[in-house]
Formats: structure tokens, sequence, C-alpha cells
């Protein structure tokens, strides 16, 4: 099991870092998402909708420096069973965003990694395990 997870994180081309708590997006101007991590080619987001694969979506990001508007093509999307505050569950869609290639080479992400990360390192994995309850935790 082990070496599944070495081989997932090395398929990663750039490594991901956790976003700041209350970091929020928008999928057009209407669905509110909350952005889970960002890596330099791209994010994973939380939705309350789930999001066509292979389809590409504009997020608007609200960093404490004003919106950024970002264009970027959904490589995943799945049903997640979180436990909300309140002790309720609730089914949230975790997309995975893949940014283009020219935007992600560019000085654009960079400075909004900057503005929205905690820089002092990595996500790690059993962090990025932690975002998402399974349903035996939640129950």
């Amino acid at each position: 099991m082990k070496e599944a997870k070495e081989d997932k994180k090395d398929r990663r081309r750039s490594e991901r870092l956790e976003v700041n708590d209350g970091i929020t997006g928008r999928i057009k101007p209407t669905m509110e998402v909350r952005i889970v991590n960002i890596s330099q080619h791209g994010m994973l987001i939380e939705s309350p909708c789930g999001l066509p694969p292979a389809g590409m979506c504009e997020l608007t990001v609200e960093g404490p420096n004003g919106p950024r508007v970002i264009k970027a093509r959904v490589a995943r999307c799945r049903a997640q069973m979180v436990k909300q505050d309140d002790g309720n569950i609730a089914i949230r869609f975790h997309a995975g965003l893949e940014f283009p290639e020219d935007l992600a080479e560019g000085l654009e992400i960079q400075e909004l990694m900057s503005e929205i990360c905690t820089l002092e390192a990595p996500l790690d994995e059993a962090a990025a395990d932690a975002t998402a309850i399974g349903i035996e935790q939640a129950v």
C-alpha cells in the first residue's frame, strides 16, 4: 500500500501547498467553493456540486489582495462525505483543477500562491488525506 502512495506522489509535477483558512472562490458568478490546496500546475477545490471532468471552468479566487480570475480544466471530481461543524454529515465534491501550461509557467500562479498559502512547508500526505472524512469516521 505504501508503494501506491509513493507512486501517486511521484506523478505530481509540483508540490502542493496548504491554503490559508477561509480562502474561497467562485465558479462563474454563482457557485462558491473552498480552495483546499494549490500547486504550480493546479488546485483542489471543494464545492457543493460536481463539476464535469475534462470541462473548462473559470474560477474567481478571493485573495487578500482582491479577486483573481483563473481558467482551469477539471481533471477529476469525486463526491466526499464530510462532517460539518454542527456534527451533521454533508456531501461535498472535491475537484482537481489543472491550469493551462502557459498559466502554470507564468508568474500569476506564483503570485496567487504567495498570497493565499502558508509557505512554511508543503502539504504532507497525512494532511491531504485528512481533508475528507470517510463514511466510517463521519457516522
